[in-house]
């Protein structure tokens, strides 16, 4: 016999694993949806009933005529960053009852009004928006017609009206560039993201701050505006060591950039860090594989998903928000990627 502890553990993926069915089938059976064979829902009943599960507060709280969906809107599904919040998304859903429909805008205006109309015509529960601030023009629609969303990412100033959930980029700009200057690099490239967002600039803004309380000028050549397209490291790198003098060290953008970095200075016949020192930020999953390890900003990108999850399911179920603004902390990481400046230029091909 389980105790009252053992039953409250018990998850809908274990209620699914014993049934030998997906958490999708256990949630139409628990919320008596259409869909799933009588046999199959008698065998997952069954294994409810020996387990004694019972479903959460925010799955007991879905109310008739809710369509069970949740929306993620994402510019693109490439790179770990948007893999991070995923992950902490579904963590937060996977005993809620909802399921998650995920649409990728490309930076595409007509993907946008796309989604946007769907979303009106037919149903949704609420609305995960990772999509730059700047570059959405759906959260006043989502205002006016009363639906629930949750933004994630960009942060934006704290009187916006509806509720956001980030981390505190400008720290992360400022401890990057502070630990390359305690390396004792006076020379630190900076490859950032659209400066048109408020992350990119708040990025910049630290960066700025360190070199600024460090007693070094800022050299507006060392700055280099880049995209969020895979391969954009690349670029701005080999512009950075094109330079007459080059940078000592290099802190890009996000961990994508920081992997095209890496493929330039490979090609420049530059070794890290012997050579140069680079340092990323987001501390995607692959970085700890890169070649040598990453040293990054640590964005909690888990936390930011399960976060912003559990936000929006309270306002799902009609109840209010702790807190409509949430921003928590970034940290550094500190792997192989950097080492003190060496003497001399550098061997560039």
């Amino acid at each position: 016999m389980l105790n009252q502890k053992q039953l409250e553990r018990f998850t809908m993926a274990q209620i699914a694993k014993e049934a030998g069915v997906s958490t999708t089938t256990v949630s139409k059976v628990l919320n008596q949806q259409p869909g799933v064979g009588p046999d199959t829902r008698a065998r997952v009943q069954q294994v409810i009933e020996q387990r004694g599960y019972v479903q959460n507060h925010a799955a007991r709280h879905l109310r008739k005529g809710q369509s069970g969906l949740i929306d993620l809107v994402i510019m693109r599904l490439e790179g770990g960053y948007d893999l991070g919040i995923m992950h902490g998304i579904q963590d937060a859903l996977e005993e809620s009852g909802h399921r998650l429909v995920v649409f990728a805008t490309h930076e595409n205006e007509a993907l946008e009004r796309l989604w946007l109309s769907r979303v009106l015509d037919q149903s949704t529960d609420g609305v995960l928006l990772l999509l730059p601030y700047e570059e959405i023009g759906v959260a006043n629609t989502l205002v006016e017609h009363n639906i629930p969303f949750v933004a994630i990412g960009d942060r934006n100033e704290s009187r916006s009206p509806f509720p956001t959930i980030g981390s505190t980029i400008w720290f992360g700009g400022y401890s990057a560039t502070e630990y390359l200057i305690s390396l004792g690099h006076r020379r630190i490239g900076i490859v950032t993201l659209p400066l048109h967002r408020t992350s990119s600039r708040a990025r910049l803004a630290g960066y700025r701050e360190a070199l600024e309380q460090a007693g070094i000028p800022v050299d507006p050549a060392l700055i280099c505006e880049g995209s969020d397209l895979l391969g954009d490291g690349y670029q701005q790198a080999c512009t950075l060591l094109n330079l007459p003098d080059p940078p000592t060290a290099i802190f890009a953008g996000n961990d994508a950039q920081a992997a095209g970095v890496y493929q330039a200075l490979y090609e420049y016949n530059v070794r890290i860090p012997d050579a140069m020192s680079v340092i990323g930020f987001d501390d995607v999953a692959y970085t700890a594989q890169m070649s040598p390890p990453l040293t990054t900003i640590r964005q909690p990108l888990v936390e930011m998903g399960k976060m912003a999850t559990n936000m929006l399911l309270r306002l799902i179920a009609g109840l209010p928000l702790d807190s409509n603004h949430v921003e928590l902390s970034t940290s550094l990481v500190m792997r192989k990627s950097c080492a003190p400046p060496r003497s001399g230029p550098l061997p560039v091909r």
